[in-house]
């Protein structure tokens, strides 16, 4: 964060002394969120990962198993290379995974010699209903229940640490456990058999969702 000093001193910000706000590249983005999650598959080398076309037309990460009619058929197991880095997806100018296309991925026509970076609104529609965002807000939330059993505010804290770096100060404790307790009720009242976890899951997303987890500071 640049000082009221560093700002008169550099006011175009042209030298060293200070550096503009930027939002973690694409790639970076989806590795973060599974890397909070505890999912991210380091492994190096191998095929790239496939993607392919769901329901509704977005582009994912899997393997197509169409039958003579093309339409699909089981889901194919990926043994965990669907969690690898962004860098092993594969990439097709007519496959863009819709993830990092929302968030400038490169373009492949004609070749990126520098990508473009927008803020648009589709970028927060993506953390609110993307579906790999919600499934690995779940999972960490899983996770944060080992690490802290039946302790939430040790869940929470943990969880802040995690995605944003630092403790939460007791003020941001405070709003996120009573955050969790407003959700759990209405779980409750929506029938949801697991309402402590998916009201946990919602706090896990809205960190992911958080811009000081998507913008370097």
């Amino acid at each position: 964060h640049a000082s009221s000093a560093l700002q008169e001193v550099d006011p175009d910000n042209r030298y060293y002394g200070r550096m503009a706000i930027r939002r973690l590249d694409a790639e970076s983005l989806r590795d973060s969120v599974l890397a909070v999650s505890g999912w991210l598959n380091e492994k190096l080398y191998g095929d790239p990962v496939p993607v392919m076309e769901d329901e509704v037309g977005q582009f994912i990460i899997g393997k197509e198993n169409l039958d003579g009619e093309r339409k699909p058929g089981k889901s194919v197991d990926l043994k965990g290379e669907q969690y690898r880095r962004s860098l092993y997806v594969q990439v097709r100018r007519s496959r863009k995974l819709s993830f990092l296309d929302a968030f400038d991925s490169p373009a492949m026509e004609p070749n990126c010699a520098k990508r473009s970076v927008s803020t648009v609104a589709p970028q927060a529609l993506i953390f609110m209903n993307n579906q790999f965002v919600i499934g690995q807000s779940r999972v960490m939330a899983e996770r944060l229940r080992k690490l802290a059993t039946d302790d939430l505010d040790g869940q929470l804290t943990a969880g802040w640490e995690h995605a944003l770096g630092h403790k939460p100060t007791g003020a941001e404790l405070s709003r996120s456990r009573e955050f969790v307790h407003k959700q759990t009720t209405l779980f409750k009242d929506r029938e949801d058999k697991q309402s402590e976890l998916t009201a946990l899951a919602n706090y896990c997303q809205a960190l992911m969702s958080a811009n000081r987890f998507v913008y370097v500071d």
